[in-house]
C-alpha cells in the first residue's frame, strides 16, 4: 500500500509538471498561430509552413547533437507514423490559421482528446462507451456551430482544422507509445520529415517559389518567430506527453484556446457571433467532461500506455 501511495504521488507530481509544460507550449503555439494569421496576408501559407518546419529542424537537430544524442532513427514505424500524420495535420492547421480567427482553429483542433479516446479504443479493439459517444456527438454539434458559417461562405478551412484534430489524436497516441524516446529525437524526425514533404508540395503545387517576401525585414522576423515559437511549443508538448497521463495533458491543451482568443480580441478585435460562442463552449465542455472521469479505469490505463511492453 505504501509503494502504491508513493507511486500515486509520484505520478501526480509528474502530471503537475506535464500540465505546466503543456501550458507553456499552449502559449507558444498560440503565439505561433497569431504570427501565421498575420503573415497570411503577406506570404504564401506553404512558405510559412516550410520555414516553420525548417527552423524547427535546425533547432531540434542542434539541441540533440549538443546533448550527444543521435537524432537519426529510421527503423521505428511508430515514429514514422507520427511524422507523416503530423505533417499532414500541420499543413491543414497552417492553411486554416491563415483563413480563420486563430481561436476558432484552436477550439476545433482541441477536440483531439475526444478522438484520442475513440481512436485508442478502436486500436485496442475495445467498444467505445456511452460517455465517449455522447462527448463525440456534443463535440461535433459544437464543430458544426463553429464551422457552418464558414462553409456557407465557401470557406472550408474549418473542415481542414477538424482533420488536423483527427490527425492530432493519432499523434497523441504515437507520442505516448514513444515516451521512451528523447523529445529532441521525436521533434527532429518530425520536423525533418515535414520539411521535405512541404518542399515537395510547394514545388508540385506552385511550380516556383517567390522569395521576395524576404525583402521585408519585419516579415522575415515574423517567419523566424513562427519557427522559434513552433519549436518551443513542439518540445513542450512532447515533453508533457512523455511524463504525464494523456487525459490530463490533453485537457491542459485547452489553455491554448484562451491564449488564442486573447490574441484575436486584442490584436484583430474579432467579435464572435452567438452560434460560434455556443459551438466553442460545446466543444470545450464535451471534451472536458470526457476526461473528468474516475481515474485508473481499464480504458484510461490502456489509453495512457496502449502497449506497456513497447520498448521503442
Amino acid at each position: 500500500m505504501a509503494n502504491k501511495s508513493i507511486a500515486t504521488q509520484s505520478q501526480s507530481t509528474l502530471n503537475n509538471k506535464a500540465v505546466l509544460w503543456m501550458t507553456f507550449g499552449g502559449f507558444a503555439f498560440a503565439t505561433m498561430g497569431a504570427l501565421i494569421h498575420e503573415l497570411g496576408g503577406y506570404c504564401d501559407w506553404l512558405i510559412i509552413a516550410f520555414f516553420r518546419m525548417l527552423i524547427s529542424f535546425i533547432i531540434a537537430l542542434a539541441l540533440a547533437l549538443r546533448a550527444g544524442i543521435n537524432p537519426f532513427l529510421f527503423t521505428n514505424s511508430t515514429l514514422w507514423l507520427r511524422s507523416f500524420v503530423g505533417s499532414s495535420a500541420m499543413l491543414a492547421t497552417f492553411y486554416a490559421l491563415t483563413k480563420l480567427p486563430i481561436s476558432e482553429v484552436a477550439v476545433i483542433t482541441e477536440t483531439r482528446p475526444i478522438w484520442v479516446a475513440l481512436v485508442a479504443g478502436y486500436i485496442l479493439g475495445e467498444a467505445s462507451g456511452k460517455k465517449i459517444w455522447l462527448s463525440i456527438i456534443f463535440g461535433l454539434i459544437g464543430v458544426i456551430f463553429v464551422v457552418h458559417p464558414r462553409i456557407s461562405e465557401q470557406n472550408f478551412a474549418g473542415l481542414l482544422a477538424l482533420y488536423a484534430a483527427l490527425g492530432g489524436a493519432v499523434v497523441m497516441i504515437c507520442l505516448r507509445k514513444l515516451k521512451r524516446l528523447d523529445p529532441r529525437v521525436i521533434v527532429t524526425h518530425f520536423s525533418g520529415t515535414a520539411t521535405i514533404i512541404i518542399l515537395i508540395t510547394l514545388f508540385s503545387v506552385r511550380g516556383e517559389v517567390d522569395l521576395s517576401v524576404f525583402d521585408n525585414a519585419t516579415i522575415t522576423l515574423m517567419l523566424l518567430g513562427v519557427g522559434v515559437f513552433g519549436t518551443i511549443g513542439q518540445l513542450a508538448m512532447t515533453k508533457a506527453f512523455s511524463i504525464g497521463e494523456a487525459p490530463s495533458v490533453a485537457s491542459a491543451g485547452f489553455i491554448k484556446v484562451g491564449f488564442s482568443a486573447g490574441y484575436d480580441l486584442l490584436i484583430w478585435k474579432y467579435v464572435f457571433d452567438v452560434p460560434t460562442i455556443i459551438g466553442m463552449l460545446l466543444i470545450l465542455a464535451s471534451t472536458g467532461w470526457l476526461f473528468n472521469r474516475r481515474k485508473n479505469s481499464a480504458f484510461e490505463n490502456q489509453i495512457l500506455d496502449p502497449d506497456p511492453e513497447n520498448k521503442d
